[in-house]
This record gives structure tokens, sequence and C-alpha cells, in this order.
């Protein structure tokens, strides 16, 4: 039983004799507007009774019946995806208001669903125990009656009835119906002109405004897209916050993410605030970087980076500066090129076997995924088999620590004729992946040829070394003054190198 079917069972539940209206706003009204999909987002907010948003005056009643005069009031609850309404309900004590709801209550709601500043499709009316959905823009349309309910729901129905409420009022799903009353009321129009050219030309002028519609609608996405990778940058740095100096340096044992704060400069900044000294943390990095993994070099390479450039003790800087220079071009221990070969079989073997077969998989669920997922953060190949390459890296590597040398040698001669093999197809392959599927200096090219060209690009990115390519001198010379490096390569600069996504 998913989550929302345990929801709905739960409301089937609910004894709403003698309640109140606040009962079933909060008891039954809030929970169903979850299970729709409402508020689970910031994009699909509920606007609410006395919330700042949610007061509209109007200099007269829209609707009326009779001699009816309908006073101003703000709806009990509006739902919005992405600020737009297209619905609103009234939420009635079930001890004062009995169904069928009298024609008072409907009046009251549908001046508010056809308001200029509302214009929503759908009113509905529940008291918890009846709840019922009329279409609001059905009789000026499609001259349908206005007090007819579309659908009508009592609490005990809604697993047998949850389709078609989901139907009509889920956030994706939603927009069905509307669009099928918009081609009806074309329809309507195209019919009531002799000129058989009018239908094309109302199209031409109701879809006037699809191109500004869809770059506007593009703006939005590369929005939500920036905002959910900040969030998660955030969310990452509150974790890294939360972790002593020991904590800080058993992280990195991982990658390293994108952003200009890795885990080694949580490591140095906790290391500094628990009073270590700076030769203490250069020996702390550095005493194992043999027997070290590839990932935990990485760190280690760019802690002593930093290091170098942040620190006032000459001898650590002079320490800092010899180990930059023995590994930033050294050929990598034979542990370390085992691991590598398995890092680039890994790589080159999810390309070639899992990522077709992922694809396949990925559009057929998003086929029916929700807008946040399809459009602003879809999986790929890449983000779905990352985690468990890196998963099984850290598993192999201790394996691999407790192997001889013979033992290391034999089995990088078994490794190398497999990714020979297997070279040409996966270069072809790679040529043809999208940008979401590839990983900046990705594990594909780490250790080739015994080497690991990470280390020279982060004295390039730095401004330890020179590029080659570059004549001007590097801006962090080492005749800066301290403290001027040290502002340069703060960590709120974005100066730092951005290696590879997470």
């Amino acid at each position: 039983m998913t989550t929302i079917d345990h929801e709905l069972k739960q409301l089937e539940t609910l004894n709403f004799a003698g309640k109140a209206e606040a009962f079933v706003e909060s008891r039954f009204l809030t929970p169903l507007l979850t299970c729709l999909g409402y508020e689970t987002h910031d994009d699909y907010e509920v606007l609410r009774h006395g919330d700042d948003e949610a007061s509209f005056k109007l200099s007269y009643p829209p609707v009326e019946r009779g001699a009816i005069r309908v006073k101003h009031y703000n709806p009990d609850y509006m739902p919005t995806i992405r600020k737009k309404m297209f619905w609103i309900i009234e939420a009635k004590s079930p001890k004062v208001v009995e169904h069928p709801f009298d024609i008072k209550f409907l009046v009251q709601g549908l001046q508010y669903c056809i308001h200029p500043e509302i214009q929503a499709q759908y009113l509905l009316v529940s008291n918890g125990l009846v709840s019922s959905l009329f279409d609001a823009h059905g009789a000026v349309f499609l001259e349908k009656d206005i007090y007819e309910p579309i659908l009508e729901f009592r609490h005990t129905e809604l697993s047998s009835k949850w389709p078609r409420i989901y139907e009509l009022l889920g956030v994706e799903k939603l927009r069905g119906r509307i669009e099928a009353n918009l081609k009806a009321t074309y329809d309507k129009l195209c019919l009531s002109s002799l000129d058989k050219e009018y239908p094309r030309a109302l199209l031409n002028r109701i879809g006037a405004s699809a191109g500004e519609n869809a770059q506007q609608i593009g703006k939005t996405v590369n929005r939500m897209y920036v905002e959910r990778m900040n969030e998660d940058r955030e969310a990452w740095y509150r974790q890294m916050e939360g972790l002593n100096a020991e904590q800080a340096y058993a992280s990195m044992d991982d990658p390293i993410p994108s952003g200009p704060t890795v885990h080694a400069h949580y490591f140095l900044k906790k290391s500094s605030a628990e009073g270590m000294p700076p030769r203490e943390t250069l020996l702390r990095l550095t005493h194992d970087y043999e027997r070290q993994s590839i990932f935990r070099k990485e760190q280690t390479f760019l802690a002593a980076c930093v290091l170098y450039l942040r620190t006032e003790d000459v001898e650590v800087m002079t320490d800092a500066k010899a180990f930059l220079d023995r590994y930033k071009d050294a050929e990598l221990p034979l542990l370390n090129q085992v691991e590598c070969a398995l890092l680039r079989i890994a790589r080159k073997s999810n390309v070639l076997r899992a990522y077709p077969r992922l694809r396949e998989e990925i559009s057929r669920a998003l086929l029916s995924a929700p807008e946040l997922v399809k459009f602003v953060s879809p999986p790929s190949a890449f983000t779905m088999t990352y985690g468990v390459e890196v998963e099984r890296h850290h598993e192999s590597f201790e394996r691999l620590k407790r192997l001889s040398g013979s033992e290391l040698t034999q089995m990088l001669a078994l490794l190398i004729p497999i990714e020979d093999g297997m070279d040409e197809e996966f270069w072809k392959a790679r040529k043809r992946l999208s940008d979401s599927e590839i990983q900046l200096l990705g594990f594909e090219i780490y250790g080739k040829d015994a080497r690991h060209y990470f280390f020279r690009g982060v004295l390039h990115n730095y401004g330890i070394e020179r590029r080659p390519d570059i004549v001007a001198p590097s801006a962090f010379r080492r005749n800066i003054p301290v403290a001027a490096r040290e502002a340069s390569m703060s960590d709120d600069t974005g100066c730092q190198p951005q290696i590879k996504p997470k």
C-alpha cells in the first residue's frame, strides 16, 4: 500500500459527528490536498483565508441569482500551481451545512471562481462528509448547469473514486479537463462562423503568445533548476558544518563534489578551529599518502595546496610545496593503478551496457513523472549509476589493500587487456552521450597510463604553477603577502577548482 493509499484509508475513517469547520479544514482538506500533490513543493502552494495573497476585494458581486446579493468575503482555500489558481475550496461544518448544499453557498464560491483576479475553473464545497465539485465555466462556455456538480464523493468513497478525483484536481492532471473545455469552446466559436478560414485564423490569434510563454517557461525551469542545485548544496554545507575535524577527515574518502567548497576545506577549517597546528595538519593529511585511495589522494593534494597558500609557517609551506612537487607528476602506486583500472572499466561497462537500458527505463518513467521531475531534475543514466560506482569503489579498494604486490601486478595484467578490448566501442559511445550523462574529468580517465592529471590541474587552478599555455605570471606567486593570498583563497570566492559534478 502506498503512502497516499494509506492516507486515503485514514481519511475514510474520520468521524465528523458534531465537528466544526476547523476540523474539516485541518483533518480532512489539508491531508487531501497533500495527496493531490499540493504543498509538496513551493510551486504547489495553497493560499488560505487570511494569507496576504488570499484577499481580493470585489467592487460588486459578479454572480447573483434573482435578487440575492452576495457579500464580500475570502475563499477558504486557493490551491495554486506555479502561482496560478485553477480551483478554490469552500469548507463547511457538517453540523451547520448539510448536503445537498444550498445554492447560497455555491453562489458564494462561484463569484470568486470567475473573478478576474482568480479565474478558477472549479469550486469544491466540502463539509467533510460530502464534497461536491462544480465547473464555474461550464455554464458560460459550454451551456451546462453551473449548479450541477461534475463530481461528488463521500469521504468513505475516497479510495474508490480517487482516480477520478486526481484526474480532475491533481497537480499533474488538472489541466486535462480544462484543455478539453478549451477545445469545446474553440469548436463552438469556429462553428458560429461561415468563414472556412476562421478556424485557422482563430488558432493563430489565440496562439500568438505561444513563443513568449515558452520562453517564460524556459526561464522558470532554469530558475528552478538552479534553486534545486543551491538547495542541495546548502544541505551539503549544513551537513559538513556539523562535523568535527575527525569526521571531516573521514569524509575525504569520497570523490570531490562540484562547488567552491569540498571536504578537504572543511577538514582544514575544523582542524584549525580545534587548535591543530598547521604542521600536524599536514602530517595528518600526508602520512599515509602512498596507501590512500585515488579519491582521498585528490582531497589530500587539494588540501595541501590550500595549506601551502594559507599558512604563515615557512617550514610548513616548504614541506607542503615539496609534497606537491613530488607527487604532481609522479607515477601512481601499483595499488592505485589497479584501483583506477577498476574505476575505468566500471564506467566504460556502464556506458556500453547499463546506459542504453537505463535510458529506456527513464523514458518510460518520465511519461508519467511529475513535471518537477520531468523538466527540472530528470534522472539520467549517469546519476542512476554514479552512487553505485562510488560505493563499489569503496568496497573494492578495501579488498585491494589486503593484496600483496605480486597479486596486484597479476590483477593489473588481467585488467588492462579487458579495458583495451572495450576502448574503441566506448569512445565512440561516449561521443554520443548527452550532457547529463557526462562527468567532467570522469572516471574513465582516472589513472590512465599510471598517472593522474588531476594533480597538475589543481596546481594550475590554484595559481601555484602557471599553465604552460599562459605566459603571464600567476596571480598567486609566492611574493604576494600571506594575508592577500588567504583572502584570495576564501571559501566564498569561487576560486576553488570545479573538479566534477556530484
